[in-house]
């Protein structure tokens, strides 16, 4: 049985060691899998590695989308599938919002290059009742299958995450969304509150809707509590606004007791961020420990004694950084958006409220500096037992494994 492995970046990005745990399961039973990245991604002179066994097809293009332009709507107005970009254009309004038109536009444009691609024309003509296509994000490749005869496949299955899946994190508005869903055998919430999304709106393909996990992989060790009275924090995300790192520093002014927060992680706010420390005088807390290999990162939280994983961030689907916590014994602080309240309860942490402000951030780690020291240990084991039921990869693969060839 032959599995195509659509991805956006080469041959894949975010989410770097998930992939390799999955396709590492995956190998075990198909009999031939081919890698398709979406685009390079930024990966062109550092790619991950891919598991033996697991070809790869592409990248199919140097970039990811392409702009919408006004000046292309003859071009999609005159190709063969032209009637359908129309229905979808008066049918969800998209020339009344300048964003929609554009996303429109963007989308149609991907779409067109998509169908004349050599390697995915190929994949179309031998595809059969022993082929499985799988796409890893509900964006990129898969804006295609709306426009192929997915039912020549055994399965097309199509995950989503967050950015690819909640229409209000897009403007309110996923070109094509509904056809997609009319195309495939299964779309794949990574949440339940991604799966209360997708039904809320489109409750005619409820019955296709499914939950499946993604986890990490742990390293056999844990990260060890610390012993010197002072509270050790790590955290780890990109350094954008979604993820609020200024409030993580900001919470530091208002803490009255020894304190120091390690951050994973860079990004096009790094020079502001340091600034911020900087001038509120808590430079000295806060460190900035620079992007980690994903790999890299658990030996990183085991190898160092941390108390407490913080995620602010404004939205999510379910954070694969607090598994890796949860993965390393560390139990998590985080903010009730998207589906992080699948993972964060009392039992393995504290969920925040969303708009948590930099003072109540600050009393709610004072709250947990002060808690008995055998309610730590609890909730040390909770979140390690917690990845160990919940979040371990190589069992959610071999789940999706036999699903895929079922």
């Amino acid at each position: 049985m032959k599995l195509y492995y659509f991805t956006l970046c080469y041959p894949y990005g975010m989410g770097e060691q998930w992939k390799t745990n999955e396709l590492n399961i995956l190998v075990k039973h198909f009999d031939e899998i081919t890698v398709v990245p979406y685009a390079y991604g930024g990966n062109l002179t550092n790619p991950k590695p891919l598991p033996p066994g697991v070809k790869m097809a592409g990248p199919l293009f140097n970039d990811i989308g392409l702009p919408g332009r006004k000046a292309d709507a003859l071009r999609i107005i005159l190709h063969k599938n032209g009637s359908a970009f129309v229905k979808e254009f008066f049918s969800r309004k998209v020339y009344k919002i300048k964003n929609h038109l554009q996303s429109w536009v963007g989308s149609t444009l991907n779409i067109i290059r998509l169908l004349k691609h050599p390697v995915i024309k190929e994949i179309i003509k031998k595809g059969d009742k022993n082929t499985v296509l799988y796409f890893y994000w509900g964006k990129g490749s898969s804006e295609l299958l709306p426009f192929i005869d997915t039912s020549r496949f055994k399965k097309v299955f199509v995950r989503l995450h967050r950015f690819d899946l909640f229409e209000y994190v897009n403007e309110h508005y996923i070109p094509y969304r509904k056809s997609l869903l009319n195309h495939i055998s299964v779309a794949a919430p990574v949440s339940y509150a991604g799966k209360e999304h997708l039904t809320e709106l489109y409750p005619e393909s409820a019955g296709m809707i499914k939950v499946f996990r993604i986890g990490t992989v742990g390293n056999g060790s844990r990260s060890k509590p610390s012993t010197d009275g002072c509270l050790r924090i790590i955290s780890c995300s990109g350094l954008s606004s979604v993820k609020r790192v200024d409030l993580m520093i900001k919470s530091l002014q208002y803490v009255d007791f020894p304190i120091i927060w390690h951050h994973v992680g860079d990004g096009s706010l790094h020079n502001e961020l340091r600034l911020l420390a900087e001038k509120i005088g808590v430079a000295d807390k806060f460190i900035f420990e620079g992007r980690m290999k994903s790999e890299s990162i658990l030996d990183y939280y085991t190898g160092n004694h941390f108390d407490l994983f913080v995620n602010t961030s404004q939205n999510e689907g379910v954070p694969v950084s607090i598994m890796e916590a949860f993965a390393a014994g560390i139990p998590a602080m985080a903010t009730d958006v998207g589906g992080t309240r699948e993972i964060v309860d009392d039992e393995v942490g504290v969920l925040l409220p969303s708009d948590i402000s930099p003072l109540q951030l600050a009393g709610q780690l004072k709250s947990f500096y002060h808690l008995p020291e055998d309610k730590k240990m609890k909730l040390r084991e909770n979140a390690f037992r917690s990845y160990e039921q919940k979040w371990n990869a190589n069992i959610l693969a071999e789940e999706l494994a036999h699903y895929l060839k079922s």
